[in-house]
């Protein structure tokens, strides 16, 4: 069969867990920088990004009070829909036609990821056909804690799957959004690197070597050939998510495998195989794409 899986995870994986989405009270927040990074490692975190509105607080100004890998950030939120600018340097201008906001990203080094498409009562605060219109962005976020006490839904996999369902190869990321105490540790990312230098751990954000997260942590995600195993410690039911959101296999185990259809013309037309791992409690962990080629 020539149809292959082809997975972003390594073989040998060293987990590290952070937050890419906090606010403090540069911006909107409850907590001042040090407070958000104190709470953090308390919770002990691998890495964090402060990403205030619209403000650039340097991650060089509090590295030393901190044992985490801070990371610098911003979210892009004057006049459009949110986007998380990860590797921030500087703030990039808000500008109403976010295609440029993105290229600004971009071209300081960073990487973009759409935040919270079904904030706000419509359920629509990134509006789908601009996320199929824009380009160059590393993902979008698929869980956004925040929002379960505010309007709309902090799940957002129908978004993705859309996306994914097109061909885009994008990621899903998983953030707390924080802004007080109480919105800390609802979702994070759990990243393969080789390393807890910043350099390592965004390489692995930007090549999707992370899983996503409100509570069930995955040991390993290995593909061979056509066969996808996802291996959790505290998941009770594995789902294997294709095209457009169908539901491919659901296993009532911690372990399971999935194997592409023999016939090519079939599994050509999955696209891609991620994984949903669902745990007690509602807790749910969320892999990147196998993406078929």
């Amino acid at each position: 069969m020539s149809v292959t899986l082809t997975s972003p995870y390594l073989d040998s994986p060293s987990w590290l867990r952070g937050n890419l989405h906090a606010h403090t009270t540069v911006s909107d927040g409850a907590c001042s920088p040090e407070e958000v990074i104190a709470d953090y490692e308390r919770r002990g975190y691998d890495f964090l990004a402060i990403s205030d509105h619209d403000k650039f607080v340097p991650p060089a100004d509090y590295q030393g009070q901190t044992k985490m890998t801070l990371i610098g950030g911003v979210e892009t939120s004057a006049n459009g829909p949110h986007i998380l600018h990860v590797d921030a340097q500087e703030v990039v201008e808000p500008v109403r036609d976010r295609q440029v906001a993105i290229d600004a990203i971009q071209r300081q080094g960073g990487f973009a990821v759409l935040n919270h498409p079904n904030w706000q009562a419509h359920f629509d605060h990134f509006p789908q056909g601009m996320m199929e219109r824009l380009e160059g962005y590393a993902g979008i976020e698929i869980y956004n804690g925040v929002i379960e006490r505010l309007d709309g839904s902090a799940l957002a996999t129908d978004r993705w799957d859309r996306l994914l369902g097109m061909g885009r190869r994008v990621w899903g990321f998983a953030h707390d959004d924080s802004h007080r105490p109480g919105d800390v540790e609802l979702a994070w990312n759990v990243v393969q690197s080789e390393d807890r230098g910043a350099g390592a751990i965004l390489l692995a954000l930007r090549q999707g070597r992370f899983y996503a997260s409100t509570g069930v942590t995955v040991r390993k995600v290995g593909v061979k050939g056509t066969t996808i195993r996802v291996e959790t410690e505290d998941a009770q039911r594995i789902r294997f998510i294709s095209r457009l959101g169908i539901i491919q296999a659901t296993v009532d185990s911690p372990e399971a495998a999935f194997t592409l259809p023999e016939d090519e013309d079939a599994a050509r037309k999955l696209l891609y195989v991620r994984a949903e791992c669902y745990g007690a409690g509602g807790r749910c962990a969320w892999t990147q794409p196998a993406f078929i080629s």
